[in-house]
Parts: C-alpha cells; sequence; structure tokens
C-alpha cells in the first residue's frame, strides 16, 4: 500500500506524508492494543486472584484486631484496684451483701459497651454464686436472662451453666440469632457472636461479651463476595452468610496456598495468627469468566474502531492537503534564506516557521510574565509602605497605589496548628498559600483588590468598591466555608473595617482593624469578627482580685493539685459566663504566673527549686480553645505544687502527729488548742512550727482536708449532706454548706448534681 500512494502521489506530498503518518500511528496502536489484549487476557486471571487474596487479606486483620482488642480491653477492666474489689464482693454478693457496688461496675462497663467501635451488644458477668448476672441494664437472674432477653435455640440457659467447669481462658462462639420474649412480645437482637474470657483464677464467674456481627461485617467492610465464612479449627461456621459451605472443606485447604478452585467456586482462605480461625470468601467461578468475556467484546470493538479510523484519516488527510500546500506556498515567498532548495521541502519549511513563531511566543510569554511579576511585587510593596506609613521617594512607586476608589481593609490573622506551624515555620508557605487563594476569591468580584502578606501569620486584603454600598458579606462568608474546612489544620480570624472614603489613610484604617482583630474568641473554629461586633464581656478585668489573691496563696501553699486545679476551672468558668475574648484569657495567664513568681520568692529555696522548666507564657498566643489553657496551668502549677508537697512531706514527728491526726479523727472537733495539749508545747509554738513545715496555717490546711474529704463522700448518693458534714467535723450543716461554697465555689448540692455519677 506504501508503494502504491508512493507511486501515485508523489512520496513528499504532505497528503501521501499525513495518511502513511497517520496510518503508521493507528496501525502501531491497533498492533499494540491486540498484542496488549493477548497479554492482559492471560494476566486477568491473576489480577483477579491477587484481588481477592488482598480483600481476604483485609479482613483477617480486622477481624483478630477486633477480637484482640476486645479481649485485652475487658481483661483491661481488672486493672482497676477498685473494680476488682467490687467485683470479689459480687462474686458472693448474698453474704457479702454487695448489691450497691453494682452501679460503680455498670459504670465501668459502659466505657466498652457504648464504644461504637467494638460493637458490643451488651457486656454481661456471669456469676455462679447465687446464679445472677449484671449487664448494662442492671441484674437479673442468670435463668431469667437467657430465657427470656437473650434467648437462642443455639445457646439454651444449660450452655452458659456448663461453661463455669470448662477449662479454657478465652473462646468466640458461632453467631446465632437472639431474640427477647417479654410479657408476650418477641424482639429480635440480631445476629450475636458470643464471646466468652474468664479471669483466672476466678472459676466461678465470667464475662460474656455479646458482639454484633452484622455491624462488624459491615464495619470491616466485608465486600469481597456475598459469601463469606469464619470457620474455627474444627471446620465449623462461626459467621456465615450463605449456609450451604461444607462443614469438612477446611481440611482440605492447603496450608501453604490462599485460594482453592473447585468446579464452581473459588475459596479464598487465609488462617488468623491470635485465634486460629479460618476466614473463607468464596466467589463463583462465572464471576471471574464474565470478566473474561468482556474482554472478547472489547476487542471486537476495537477492531471496528480502527476500521473506522482508517477511513476517517484517508478523508481528513486529502482535506487537509489541499490548503497546507497553498500556505507553505505562500510562506516560501516570504523566506529569503532557503538557499537551493527544491520542492520537495514543504514539510521541512513548516517544521522550520513552526520553530520559529514557537520561539517567539515563549520568548513573548516569558517578558510578559517577567513584567507582570515585577510590577506586581512593586505594587504590594508600595502598598505596604503605605499602610506602615514609611515615606517613599520614587514617584513611580507611589503611582502605583491607586487611592481615587473608596476602599476597605480585610486581615486575617492565621493560627497554625501543631505539625502544620513547623510546615510554616520551615517553608512559610502556608500562608504563602492562602494569600493566593484569598487573591483569587477577591479579584474575582474586585479586580483592582490587593493582596499582601504584612506577617508570617498575617495577610492583608485591600477592596477598592467602585460601589461604597458594596455588599461584602458572600465572599466573607465563602471564605469563612473554605477556612473552615481546614480547621484540622489552621485556624483564621477575620476581620474588616468600615467602608473608608477615597484618600483616606490607609494607616488608620489599619490600625482600625487590628483592634477588631483582638476580639478573637477563645473556640477552636474560624472567626469572622465585623466592624460592630460587641467588645468582650470581661476585657480590661483583672481576674487575681484580692480575695481570689488570697485563695491563690492558700492553695499554692497547700500543695493540692486537686485544689489548685478546681480553682484554675472556677476562674475559667467565670471567663466564659462574662464571653471572654482570648487576649483575656492570656491577660488571666500572666497574673497567674505573675502571682506564682510572687508565691515563689517567699517559699523556701527546696521548694522553690523545682519551678524550673515551668511553660513560657509566649505559647498562649498560640491558644484556641479551653483545654490548651487547661494543660498550660497544669504544667505551671504542677512543680511547685510537687515542691511544696515534697518539703511538706519530709519526716517531722509534730506535722506528721498532727495531719495523721486530722486523717483519723476528721469527725471530731478538732482546734490548735487541743492538738498543743496533745503534744505538750503552747498553741503559738505549735502554729508557727506547722507554718513553716508545710507553708500553710493550720486551719487552712485542715478546712481544705475537710472539704477535700467531703467531696469524695458526696460521690456517695446514698449518704446525706448532713451526714457528710458529721463526717468531716461540721455538726452545723450550714456551717459546712458556707465553707464548702467558699473554697469551692458551689454548695455540696449543686457539687453533687454536677459531678456525682
Amino acid at each position: 500500500m506504501s508503494l502504491m500512494l508512493t507511486k501515485k502521489l508523489g512520496y513528499t506530498t504532505l497528503f501521501t506524508k499525513l495518511l502513511l503518518g497517520f496510518l503508521a500511528v493507528i496501525l502501531l496502536l491497533a498492533a499494540f492494543n491486540l498484542v496488549s489484549f493477548f497479554y492482559l487476557k492471560r494476566q486477568i486471571h491473576q489480577e483477579i486472584v491477587k484481588y481477592n487474596e488482598l480483600s481476604i487479606n483485609h479482613a483477617v486483620e480486622g477481624y483478630e484486631d477486633h477480637f484482640r482488642l476486645t479481649r485485652e480491653m475487658v481483661l483491661g477492666l481488672n486493672q482497676n484496684s477498685l473494680w476488682a474489689t467490687h467485683i470479689n464482693l459480687l462474686r458472693h454478693a448474698r453474704v457479702n451483701k454487695a448489691y450497691g457496688y453494682v452501679n460503680d461496675v455498670i459504670a465501668e462497663m459502659k466505657q466498652l459497651y457504648t464504644n461504637p467501635f467494638l460493637y458490643i451488644d451488651n457486656l454481661i458477668i456471669d456469676f455462679r454464686s447465687d446464679a445472677y448476672v449484671i449487664e448494662k441494664d442492671g441484674t437479673s437472674g442468670a435463668k431469667a436472662m437467657f430465657s427470656t432477653y437473650y434467648i437462642s435455640p443455639s445457646y439454651p440457659p444449660e450452655f452458659w451453666d456448663r461453661q463455669f467447669d470448662e477449662s479454657y481462658a478465652y473462646r468466640v462462639f458461632p453467631a446465632a440469632a437472639f431474640t427477647e420474649n417479654t410479657a408476650g412480645h418477641t424482639v429480635s437482637k440480631g445476629v450475636l457472636m458470643p464471646m466468652i474470657i474468664k479471669m483466672m483464677p476466678y472459676r466461678d464467674m465470667y464475662f460474656i461479651v455479646m458482639i454484633d456481627a452484622q455491624k462488624l461485617t459491615q464495619d470491616l467492610h466485608v465486600s469481597i463476595s456475598d459469601q463469606f465464612y469464619i470457620l474455627n479449627a474444627d471446620g465449623q461456621p462461626l459467621y456465615q452468610t450463605s449456609a450451604d459451605i461444607n462443614s469438612g472443606l477446611v481440611t482440605s485447604f492447603d496450608p501453604g496456598r490462599s485460594y482453592m478452585q473447585t468446579k464452581d467456586y473459588y475459596y479464598f482462605y487465609k488462617k488468623g495468627a491470635g485465634t486460629g480461625f479460618t476466614y473463607v470468601s468464596r466467589v463463583p467461578v462465572q464471576s471471574i469468566s464474565g470478566q473474561l468475556l468482556n474482554l472478547n467484546l472489547i476487542l471486537l470493538s476495537l477492531l471496528a474502531i480502527v476500521g473506522v479510523l482508517i477511513v476517517l484519516t484517508f478523508l481528513f488527510s486529502r482535506r487537509m492537503h489541499q490548503p497546507i500546500r497553498l500556505i507553505v506556498d505562500e510562506l516560501k515567498g516570504y523566506e529569503t534564506d532557503t538557499g537551493s532548495g527544491t520542492d520537495n521541502e514543504p514539510v521541512r519549511e513548516i517544521e522550520l516557521i513552526t520553530r520559529k513563531m514557537h520561539h517567539m511566543r515563549i520568548s513573548h510569554q516569558s517578558i510578559s510574565r517577567d513584567l507582570a511579576r515585577k510590577n506586581s511585587m512593586l505594587r504590594h510593596y508600595a502598598y505596604t509602605n503605605k499602610l506602615k506609613n514609611i515615606h517613599m521617594n520614587l514617584k513611580e512607586i507611589q503611582e502605583l497605589t491607586d487611592t481615587s476608589l473608596p476602599y476597605v481593609v480585610v486581615v486575617y490573622q492565621v493560627l497554625f496548628k501543631d505539625a502544620f506551624e513547623h510546615y510554616q515555620q520551615k517553608t512559610g508557605k502556608g500562608s504563602y498559600y492562602l494569600r493566593v487563594y484569598v487573591d483569587n476569591v477577591w479579584r474575582q468580584a474586585f479586580p483592582d483588590a490587593v493582596t499582601i502578606q504584612t506577617e508570617p501569620h498575617q495577610i492583608l486584603t485591600l477592596l477598592f468598591l467602585p460601589d461604597p454600598e458594596a455588599d461584602l458579606t458572600p465572599y466573607m462568608q465563602r471564605l469563612l466555608q473554605v477556612f473552615s474546612v481546614d480547621r484540622d489544620s489552621y485556624l483564621v480570624t477575620m476581620a474588616h473595617g468600615a467602608v473608608q472614603p477615597a484618600g483616606a489613610d490607609f494607616t488608620a484604617a489599619y490600625e482600625q482593624v487590628q483592634e477588631v482583630l483582638k476580639l478573637r474568641r477563645l473556640v477552636d473554629e474560624t472567626q469572622w469578627i465585623r466592624p460592630d461586633a460587641p467588645d468582650g464581656g470581661a476585657r480590661g478585668e483583672r481576674y487575681l482580685k484580692a480575695m481570689w489573691e488570697q485563695e491563690f496563696q492558700t492553695r499554692l501553699m497547700s500543695g493540692s493539685e486537686e485544689g489548685m486545679q478546681e480553682w484554675v476551672r472556677r476562674s475559667l468558668d467565670q471567663l466564659e459566663k462574662k464571653q471572654a475574648v482570648a487576649s483575656d484569657y492570656r491577660q488571666f495567664a500572666k497574673d497567674v504566673a505573675g502571682e506564682l513568681d510572687k508565691a515563689l520568692r517567699q517559699l523556701p529555696a527546696a521548694a522553690s527549686a523545682d519551678a524550673g522548666g515551668r511553660p513560657a507564657l509566649e505559647e498562649t498566643r498560640r491558644f484556641y480553645c479551653r483545654a490548651q489553657y487547661e494543660r498550660w496551668f497544669a504544667d505551671l502549677l504542677h512543680p511547685v505544687l510537687q515542691g511544696i508537697r515534697r518539703k511538706t512531706e519530709e519526716h517531722d514527728p509534730i506535722t506528721s502527729f498532727v495531719t495523721e491526726y486530722m486523717c483519723t479523727h476528721l469527725d471530731e472537733d478538732i482546734n490548735l488548742d487541743m492538738m498543743a495539749d496533745k503534744l505538750n508545747i503552747t498553741s503559738g509554738y505549735l502554729s508557727t512550727y506547722f507554718k513553716e513545715k508545710t507553708g500553710v496555717n493550720f486551719s487552712d490546711y485542715l478546712n481544705d482536708l475537710r472539704i477535700r474529704t467531703a467531696k469524695e463522700l458526696l460521690q456517695n448518693l446514698d449518704l446525706r449532706i448532713q451526714d457528710v458534714a458529721a463526717r468531716v467535723g461540721y455538726r452545723n450543716v450550714n456551717s459546712f454548706i458556707r465553707m464548702f461554697k467558699r473554697h469551692a465555689g458551689i454548695t455540696p448540692g449543686e457539687y453533687r448534681r454536677k459531678y456525682a455519677s
């Protein structure tokens, strides 16, 4: 065909070259696709098998991790010594009269069955003694539990009784459908997979974890096929999506392979390393064959397309030949340095002209980009100088700042979080990318807008408004929405001032917006502060009042971290009630740090020596939530309180006697004179000695001990408030309430409602 076209049309004609070139490309592509087809047809089976192998591996890892994690978390309950004590008492609840601890045990169990990622329908503790169980809804008889609330033909009540005598520590049983039958009404519990966990050496109790098998399967994305099975070591199914699997199939699996093929199915399987279970996915053979059939249809379509392309190539080449030939002949008339070229060089001339035009276009684009970049840099430089009131000598630069239109100043304060802050400090590109995005948003509506970066964490936009009544709200809301999406990486506080008339001073408008930015609230979200935003309710106030300073000093000298943490929480609560802004929180932190420095100068050198390594106040500039301040205060106060406690806890017979007597006789009328008589010393000497050794007055120490003990007793809802008052030494309940409110900020009743479980 090539020789025939060469003789008929001439090899050097553009038409011939175009036609042969297109045909060569089409034939090469067709040959490539044919080779690829036959190669892929051989490989497609292996790829499908590999995909199914990866899918079953993913499912096995998910199930194995879930079984291991569930077991570890249930066994981890016993790490709580108080909980273990309650369990030991409940093993013989009737003899020990320990039913009052059931709610405490359920409260610890709640952390597990309410965890949405464990898919625990219920967590049951079965006690052999007294034949009762504890579960999330309370207690009930063991027989009633498994014959009324969790009924399954596969698991009658006798099954659960037999498990006390079985010698294993952990076992997963086959999933089954459970129902609840109360008042003649049957409710389905779903398909549950029981897991029994025994805590050695207890043989009279065990845990039953009811795992929602269907939800667990959905969460692990076991979608590799509609036929999925979990088999135990004997080949019996623990969970299955269809009931037609051969129970003895597991014995025929080759351990050295990951799948097996029968006449009708592919079996992809893997054994779990932790449980020993075999996980099986069954895929019909016709589903894989169907995918190979699709390749045959693709091949036929490809051949048809190749035939159409050959016809279109001939028509297209013929149509292009004449006009391009005329253009080439015309261009040859303007080419003066072609030498002794002949008519056999038209294509070479086109390539030469194209190359020259391409070179000119690239040069023009490069020059244009360079000029635009330099002009933009000069314009940003000019506006920055004008904002910061820096005099510019060059008239050309001054002319770049347009002051003939009304304008609005918009400032964005950026607060980068954690690892992103490190990226910003290392590269500086975080603010750069934000500036580019902000510039694109505003230029779509206001082409004359200028966006510059004034500080490493601050961006500024000057909006020149042809219409002073233009509404900026849609654009600010758009920025707010976009910035909020990435709030895990950074937070942006946006503020803008009022519309400034043409020619108004840039510096004053910029400083006005800077003041508005100070109204940033302490919240983990992107904020837009409008010019008419109300001032923070607490701005300008000082939070260490005279009575707070005294309480701070008292709690600090007591060395009680719980007392200091409570004081910090109460103070932060006050800031929230006053709707304080972020700068108010920082001022409060500064006041506390100042009071702490004042207290350290009054402490002995041994106690204040531990105060080194405190967090810097500068860290608070990057805080965006209350929890950060709570951690900061804990790091600030912990070493000082630790030093004070260490100094107080040094062995001293007098202070040891006094503190031990207080702890053991707290319900008695304890006073300084009585303790001095017991020690055969004067009350004045004891007061001075106790203050010197502990850093706190005798009465303050006693009151703090009583209030801390009262808080623990208030957790017991069976005790009345007057009973709590009597146990901590207050004969008059009103005196107890006044003293408690003075130390805790709230009454005992309010404390119980807020903190008691």
